[in-house]
């Protein structure tokens, strides 16, 4: 039986480009603890990383498929997570993951808030978290979302960053060069239909809904600022090199705020200085 070496190369890329462009099937995890080792254990590679290890030259001409990608603009990852009033632990489900690479075009982080979630999903007659867990999530403080966002942000980059280097000695820059954090509608649940015990999960009022972004903006705007300066001359010592070229924040699709320029120097975020 023929095999995949046998094909013509034209026929193999597009093989490669097929599963590559795959959609994932969508897992939510919670999490509780960020981990590098969670992280790494939990990222959706796929069963064609063992063309990688099949032979040389399909891992060279993988490789080559996945450095195309970039080139065109069309490697992009995208995650959905999501912090839920009064849960310990925010959830985390992939959206597109398409391979390792080490220029990664634009990282989506889709943000989910659920406000008011009774402890037991279940059903509706369940006592509801208190308001000021909610103001403790969203506000500036050591536990708010946007602490824990950036946190799990610098892990998955230095896991990412750890697996392209295993057994590659030439790694040594780890590139996205836009990174997004889209703050979508926030959700509440309502009793379902009569006679159910069941709920539905439906969008907060637009009134509610813009004060909830408010608090969200400023809290990622405070996040932001307290970043330190990182001097420029500096990133040769950096090994391996992690940047951000672009850094946006968005609220429904919306970009309102912008920066440039951001690296990850001692396992924190900081602005680059020139």
């Amino acid at each position: 039986m023929p095999g995949l070496l046998d094909l013509p190369l034209e026929i193999r890329n597009t093989v490669y480009d097929l599963l590559l462009h795959d959609a994932l099937e969508p897992q939510s995890r919670g999490v509780m603890v960020v981990s590098e080792p969670y992280v790494k254990n939990h990222l959706p590679l796929r069963c064609y990383r063992g063309l990688l290890r099949a032979c040389r030259q399909l891992h060279h001409e993988f490789k080559q498929a996945i450095r195309h990608m970039a080139a065109a603009k069309q490697l992009v990852y995208e995650l959905d997570v999501t912090f839920s009033h009064g849960r310990p632990f925010f959830s985390l489900t992939w959206v597109w993951f398409p391979g390792l690479s080490q220029t990664i075009n634009s990282m989506i982080i889709n943000v989910d808030l659920r406000v008011r979630e009774p402890f037991d999903l279940g059903v509706f007659d369940q006592p509801i978290p208190h308001e000021h867990e909610l103001a403790h999530l969203l506000e500036d403080a050591p536990e708010s979302f946007a602490e824990q966002l950036f946190d799990y942000v610098a892990i998955l980059l230095k896991a990412l960053a750890n697996l392209l280097g295993n057994g590659d000695r030439s790694f040594n820059v780890l590139y996205t060069e836009t990174m997004i954090l889209n703050c979508r509608m926030p959700t509440k649940l309502v009793p379902g239909p009569p006679r159910s015990v069941y709920m539905r999960r439906v969008p907060v009022d637009r009134e509610e809904a813009d004060k909830l972004f408010d608090t969200m903006r400023n809290t990622l705007k405070a996040n932001a600022k307290a970043f330190q300066g990182f001097d420029a001359v500096g990133c040769g010592k950096l090994s391996p090199l992690i940047q951000i070229g672009s850094l946006r924040f968005a609220t429904e699709g919306r970009v309102w705020g912008e920066g440039h320029n951001l690296i990850l120097a001692h396992d924190d975020f900081q602005w680059l200085r020139y």
